[in-house]
């Protein structure tokens, strides 16, 4: 009886390990099943993520070359190789902005009609400005398009630029206070209006109540800003010409050797290089 009893107890002990083990063996394959559904939803989630920011480097390329071509003042060319580039190899914004550029550089190379260059920078700064208002390109391009137009325009309509070119400027650097090229160009804004003649001002008080308050002081702390943010030729040439106004020549000259050991990183430097070169060389 006892033996019997014995047995009893084992087959019901097998029947419990039996059922454990099943139940376990499901769990195990309930986990595998779910990793492997999460492994493939990672790759989904993968091949998604990389379906909508593919890494173009033909436009890479081209973009690249547009840079090149622009400091070997070929900007026709360059305006080839953009116009070439796919509509949605861009986002419109971008797309606009550079045109402005190109533009822009295409204005300044011509030996006529500047202004219609000048002009159409502008639309194309303006375009990218609509598509996007929190991309400080637009805003940047508009000022120096605008900026460009002025020394082709009378009186009265530099001083209506002068502010808008302020203003844009001001909002470019709002959305990215980060980028140097900003600060040069109000610089720069800074510089040419402290010498407004009283022409110029009288316009500015009769028809807009005058204008911003500008100074070379200013100018100043707006360049060194942008040489710590990266050192460039026009950063310390126009550095240098702030130093000539203010009768600081020995730190105009320091400027204008700095400018001679930096590399060129866009057309304008090219010709502000020769221009230190000029000063250097008569100071000698």
């Amino acid at each position: 009886m006892k033996n019997h009893h014995q047995a009893v107890f084992l087959i019901f002990l097998l029947l419990i390990l039996l059922s454990a083990s099943n139940a376990l063996s499901q769990v195990n394959e309930g986990a595998s099943q779910a990793s492997e559904e999460t492994t493939q939803t990672s790759e989904e989630t993968t091949q998604v993520n990389d379906e909508t920011a593919p890494v173009n480097k033909e436009t890479t390329s081209s973009l690249a070359t547009i840079d090149e071509l622009l400091i070997q003042n070929e900007t026709e060319q360059a305006w080839e190789v953009l116009e070439g580039i796919p509509e949605g190899d861009l986002p419109p914004d971008d797309r606009f902005w550079l045109m402005a550029r190109v533009q822009y550089e295409m204005g300044r190379a011509a030996k006529k009609e500047a202004l219609a260059f000048f002009k159409n920078a502008e639309k194309y700064a303006r375009s990218a400005v609509k598509e996007n208002a929190n991309n400080d390109e637009g805003y940047k391009w508009l000022a120096i398009s605008l900026g460009a137009q002025a020394k082709h325009s009378d009186t009265k309509t530099q001083v209506s630029i002068s502010k808008r070119v302020k203003e844009s400027i001001e909002k470019a650097i709002t959305l990215d206070p980060d980028d140097d090229i900003n600060y040069l160009i109000l610089a720069r804004w800074h510089y040419k209006n402290s010498a407004l003649g009283g022409v110029a001002r009288g316009f500015a008080r009769v028809i807009y109540g005058g204008l911003p308050k500008a100074s070379l002081g200013e100018s100043e702390k707006l360049l060194l800003k942008a040489i710590k943010l990266h050192d460039r030729v026009a950063h310390r040439y126009n550095l240098a010409k702030v130093y000539e106004r203010r009768d600081k020549m020995e730190e105009a000259k320091a400027q204008l050797e700095l400018a001679l050991l930096l590399p060129i990183t866009f057309p304008e430097e090219t010709k502000e290089k020769r221009k230190a070169e000029k000063k250097l060389l008569k100071q000698k």
